[in-house]
């Protein structure tokens, strides 16, 4: 067999990764579920400097991969089978109603995460109460300059850890890393634009991690309004939102009236990966992404490697970068280590 490797996923881990093994020699099947690559990173236009999206590096990673001989790129494309017993490792893959085998050296996994479902939460009313949105949605509204928000407006309120940091089905129990950092950024976003409008982020806690506790301290400075609490429900009175919420500084219960409520959401793993892992043999952490062992990009299967959020949680730009550089290299000794001479 010719040095040959599916990765699974189009996010920028798995581009840095394509990249990597194809300068070396080796030929590459990118497997991509979504329409086009880089679909979650797009969400993140209006993003802190980590976790924005980066179009020029995306587009250059693309522009690369889509006229270099040894990649095939495949969207909109899922795995509907691992065969077994064949070596070293064998897909069957399906795109436009056309299924299809693939042989495969190695395989590297990173197909980064999906966002958290708020509708799941019923009592914070996304999808039924007018006026609650996602951090994602509020992204779409700048984007399209359709701001839900005007001078009539009194109070927007930003509620973290929606779907991360609960013991719930389809969320995350752990922190999604980027929702505090590109929730604070969107409301100073609003803070400036709008310096009438209240602007309150409710918190369990902050974690604006390395650089970006820079934003905390200048949307504080701004007028943001910072209160501890865990929201239980969100209702509508009259032509208000109503939060109800404990306030777990002065442990007490409070209600806050608000004019739009904004749901940071986390990032979940994504659901697919539960089958394809278990049909690769993959073992998944508690919270359902790839296990990582004692070796960084190293799974339980031997052969077959994961980068990016896709493992042990949600990744920035840089360390999905780095993650995929991590995954191309140990690929390619694996694949030297066990070629046919």
């Amino acid at each position: 067999m010719s040095d040959k490797c599916v990765i699974i996923g189009g996010e920028i881990a798995a581009l840095r990764a394509a990249k990597d093994l194809a300068t070396l020699g080796v030929a590459v099947s990118l497997i991509n579920p979504s329409n086009r690559i880089g679909e979650n990173s797009r969400m993140f236009q209006r993003g802190v400097s980590d976790f924005a999206y980066k179009s020029n590096i995306i587009k250059s990673y693309v522009d690369e991969l889509v006229s270099h001989p040894n990649v095939i790129i495949m969207n909109n494309t899922r795995i509907t089978k691992v065969i077994k017993n064949k070596s070293p490792f064998n897909v069957e893959i399906e795109h436009d109603g056309v299924k299809k085998d693939l042989d495969a050296s190695t395989v590297i996994m990173a197909s980064g995460f999906e966002i958290f479902n708020a509708e799941i939460l019923e009592e914070y009313g996304y999808g039924i109460l007018e006026g609650v949105m996602t951090i994602f949605d509020l992204e779409n509204a700048f984007r399209e300059k359709k701001l839900p928000i005007n001078q009539e407006t009194e109070r927007v309120v930003f509620t973290l850890c929606v779907g991360s940091r609960i013991l719930r089905d389809g969320a995350n129990p752990d922190c999604s890393a980027y929702c505090c950092s590109y929730s604070i950024n969107q409301a100073l976003h609003i803070k400036r634009e709008f310096p009438d409008v209240d602007v309150v982020v409710m918190y369990m806690d902050i974690r604006t991690i390395g650089s970006h506790e820079y934003l905390y301290n200048e949307a504080r400075s701004s007028g943001v309004l910072f209160i501890r609490g865990r929201p239980s429900a969100i209702e509508r009175s009259e032509d208000k939102l109503i939060t109800t919420f404990e306030d777990t500084l002065a442990n007490n219960q409070d209600l806050l009236p608000a004019d739009i409520v904004i749901l940071a959401v986390g990032g979940v793993p994504a659901p697919d990966y539960n089958k394809i892992a278990s049909d690769f043999g993959v073992q998944l952490t508690s919270n359902g992404f790839v296990k990582i062992t004692e070796k960084p990009v190293f799974t339980s299967i031997p052969g077959i490697f994961a980068c990016g959020s896709v493992c042990d949680g949600v990744k920035n730009v840089q360390q999905s970068l780095s993650e995929g550089g991590a995954a191309a290299i140990e690929a390619f000794q694996f694949i030297t280590e066990h070629r046919e001479t």
